[in-house]
């Protein structure tokens, strides 16, 4: 069986439709009642703690603990980006086991069918799917990385700042999309 690609999906409904119906057939998305209250609070949990982190960075974490977390930082706010999806989904009354199914789920309905998103927003939505899977490889990347390159922490604050804004406007669109 092929793999999923969200890429794809976006060009062609119906392999989308197609993955969409294999998650549902799977259980990977079923109906369950609408949580999505929970997940905008989630959300908004998790863009406080981001928030407060990048406050903290100006002076204090590098000061008591020698070192920046910027990748925490980034990786908070790209939860923050698939809690706001699940809620978008919730209020529709589905959930998702899985990143793959949650971006077939809102590529179809939302972008395909309604289009209250934009190719910005799936991707962005995708970010976190790209996250979490290089997750495991990426830490001893980031590792071999910083040994042959240096510190990043000018790069890692910039894409933190970047993410910042993009999980702050995504999580606003939601907000109104569940309006």
């Amino acid at each position: 069986m092929k793999k999923p690609n969200w890429k794809l999906w976006l060009k062609d409904e119906k392999e989308c439709k197609f993955w969409l119906d294999n998650y549902l057939k799977k259980k990977i998305l079923k109906q369950v009642s609408d949580e999505s209250k929970l997940h905008i609070k989630r959300t908004d949990h998790n863009l406080t703690f981001a928030n407060w982190i990048i406050e903290k960075h100006k002076d204090e974490i590098p000061e008591v603990l020698g070192d920046n977390f910027y990748d925490w930082v980034i990786s908070i706010y790209y939860y923050a980006i698939y809690h706001s999806a699940l809620a978008l989904m919730s209020k529709e009354g589905f959930t998702s086991k899985n990143h793959s199914a949650t971006l077939a789920f809102l590529i179809y309905h939302h972008y395909h069918s309604q289009k209250a998103l934009e190719k910005e927003d799936v991707q962005l939505i995708a970010s976190s799917l790209d996250m979490e899977d290089i997750e495991t490889l990426g830490v001893s990347k980031e590792l071999r990385e910083k040994a042959c390159y240096g510190v990043h922490e000018y790069f890692e604050k910039k894409l933190a700042e970047q993410i910042r804004e993009q999980a702050v406007d995504f999580a606003n669109k939601i907000k109104e999309l569940l309006k």
